[in-house]
């Protein structure tokens, strides 16, 4: 296959144009000499399911383009994380680019592990969404910093937003029309006036650990509650939490008795079986939902934003993945040229056409796929109002330990008041331990 050799680097000669070849001098070594040529291969590790599925029929064309090949290595998630996180411990360089969740970034950035990207004197295109790229940023951008972390210390950029995924209000248009509740206390009105149209109201996810937190987030930030203030002080147990917490129980009790065994898949069989009226719902579901040999629904779900308290904002979460390059990638060039490829506005479309989730408005916002894909437009409208969850290290910990207690809840095993208590008492341990305070 021909390869193309533009001064310490190869260019990618595509149907579209990408940023000039370049690196800074801590590169130069890496790169090697001019016209030494570009590795035979890179490895990507990537999440197996929809992101991966629409992605991976494409990347032909940068192999036949580049001569590159491309060992594409799919994980389930947590098989994914425990790949990613030991290799960049251990500094092996197994994976020249990785697929991380947008809640690993402060980890593997902050951690040291990653390559930031303005050393290949790349800046990012402002037609990724702006809440996408915030994610990508160490510093963080916004939000409360660690005490160790120079207040002026400018936000890198340390990968680029590839999957524009943000909780979505999925609802039976059909039965409670076009319109989307613009508040809990409207939804909470619709499912009791049509209560005996479906078996079930809304449908949350409540199992233990991530799927209950996730769930439950998007009625804390419309409730005017968070996890943290600006100095980290713990505040799940403030009284905007309790009432979102309330809310959220309430409304659990119109969905199936066991949903305290509930995730993602079984919140979205829910909805494409035709027995729920609404859930909160990733849009990956999008595309059963409207698939004839998958969905009892077509044609009958409306794609909104998560409601919000009265005196509250919208505030669904988002949930981007990122492609990063570890610092230890003896193919870091290479490694850039496939993320800047694959996250082009060009290779972006194609991604969506094969049921992907972009993150650039441009592709959002087209026309020709808004008639195919009406789901996007609600994508693009959740991104914009989207919140972030806090940018730490330890956030894992702290979703575990509110995911538990929630979860209890739901499982009619705890009060809600002590629920909130013993989270907010647990998570300052965390954070306590984990340095969020400043002692002196």
């Amino acid at each position: 296959m021909k390869r193309l050799f533009v001064g310490t680097c190869y260019a990618l000669s595509l149907s579209l144009v990408l940023a000039a070849c370049g690196s800074g001098d801590d590169l130069s070594e890496e790169t090697g000499a001019e016209g030494e040529e570009a590795p035979d291969s890179i490895s990507v590790a990537m999440v197996a399911g929809q992101e991966s599925a629409a992605m991976r029929p494409i990347i032909a064309e940068f192999e036949e383009e580049t001569g590159i090949e491309i060992e594409w290595n799919e994980f389930d998630y947590d098989t994914l994380y425990e790949r990613i996180f030991n290799d960049l411990q251990s500094g092996s360089g197994t994976y020249d680019v990785i697929f991380a969740d947008d809640p690993w970034m402060p980890m593997f950035a902050g951690g040291g592990y990653l390559t930031p990207l303005d050393e290949f004197d790349y800046e990012i295109d402002e037609d990724f969404m702006e809440s996408s790229r915030a994610l990508t940023t160490w510093p963080p951008s916004e939000g409360p910093r660690m005490p160790d972390i120079d207040p002026e210390e400018e936000p890198r950029h340390y990968g680029i937003p590839q999957v524009g995924n943000v909780q979505l209000l999925f609802w039976r248009k059909d039965i409670l029309g076009d319109e989307a509740p613009e508040t809990w206390e409207d939804a909470a009105a619709m499912l009791e006036e049509h209560e005996d149209e479906t078996d079930y109201g809304f449908v949350p996810r409540g199992a233990r650990g991530n799927a209950v937190a996730t769930n439950f987030n998007a009625f804390m930030w419309s409730h005017n509650g968070d996890f943290f203030d600006d100095d980290w002080n713990v505040t799940v147990n403030d009284s905007e939490v309790h009432e979102a917490l309330n809310r959220y129980t309430e409304l659990a009790e119109t969905g199936p008795s066991g949903v305290a065994n509930y995730g993602a898949d079984e919140v979205g069989r829910a909805m494409s079986q035709g027995d729920t009226l609404m859930a909160i719902v990733w849009p990956v579901w999008a595309e059963t939902m409207e698939n004839e040999e998958e969905s009892e629904v077509v044609g009958d779900i409306g794609y909104g934003l998560v409601p919000r308290s009265e005196d509250g904002e919208h505030a669904p979460q988002i949930g981007n993945w990122v492609f990063a390059i570890p610092e230890a990638s003896e193919n870091r060039r290479a490694a850039f040229d496939f993320i800047e490829w694959a996250s082009s506005e060009e290779i972006q479309l194609q991604m969506a056409q094969n049921g992907g989730l972009p993150t650039r408005e441009s592709v959002l916002l087209n026309e020709e796929l808004n008639e195919e894909m009406p789901y996007l437009e609600a994508v693009h409208e959740g991104l914009e109002n989207a919140e972030i969850r806090p940018r730490t290290p330890s956030y894992s910990e702290v979703e575990e330990t509110i995911g538990t207690y929630l979860n209890q809840v739901v499982a009619g095993e705890m009060s809600e008041e002590d629920a909130l208590e013993n989270a907010a008492s647990d998570i300052e341990d965390i954070m306590e331990s984990a340095g969020h305070y400043d002692t002196e």
